[in-house]
């Protein structure tokens, strides 16, 4: 240490881990995310952290929340969690507490846990998925629950559900001989 007197201020000096720091963080983000030169995703956190070690992640400990847009920026899907992942190489997205998604049918989908994985055909049933308790709801209002989870497309078109329960309102359901009394 340089200084212009021979006073000693005592600094101390405190190791540090470089391997356990992020390589950047970011605050309050509103952040575009583009796909060959198309706008795909809108991402909003509080709190976005960059770690290069010991693998290439992204970590959204404040919230995190996302929009899907297809390529005329009209929105396909949404997503948000308490805490999130992003595995750069894996490609995978792990999100954890109070994670809640919606489709373009404005199916919502409720899970503790949700894991996405970009690195898969999107109409892959395996892009989607989770082993905990998860509750589906269609926009009619109909509900069911996957009690050991769920596996889905990207998209949330058609998920299969474990362990199934639920409730389906029957009141609109006729039969031919029904409709012809």
């Amino acid at each position: 240490m340089i200084s212009c007197n021979n006073i000693n201020h005592n600094i101390p000096i405190v190791p540090v881990n470089a391997a356990t720091l992020p390589v950047s963080r970011t605050e309050d983000v509103m952040s575009l995310i583009s796909d060959s030169g198309i706008t795909r995703y809108r991402l909003v956190t509080k709190v976005w952290e960059v770690y290069a070690t010991p693998e290439d992640y992204w970590y959204f400990p404040e919230k995190i929340y996302l929009e899907q847009f297809d390529s005329l920026l009209n929105v396909q899907g949404k997503f948000e969690a308490d805490t999130a992942y992003y595995f750069v190489k894996k490609g995978l997205w792990h999100a954890i507490g109070n994670v809640k998604g919606e489709n373009l049918e404005r199916t919502v989908f409720e899970t503790s846990e949700l894991f996405w994985n970009t690195n898969v055909p999107a109409d892959s049933r395996e892009a989607i998925y989770t082993h905990r308790l998860a509750k589906i709801t269609r926009a009619n209002g109909d509900y069911q629950y996957g009690r050991n989870g769920f596996k889905s497309d990207a998209y949330l078109n058609d998920p299969w559900l474990y362990s199934v329960s639920g409730e389906i309102n029957i009141d609109e359901l006729q039969t031919d001989s029904a409709k012809q009394r």
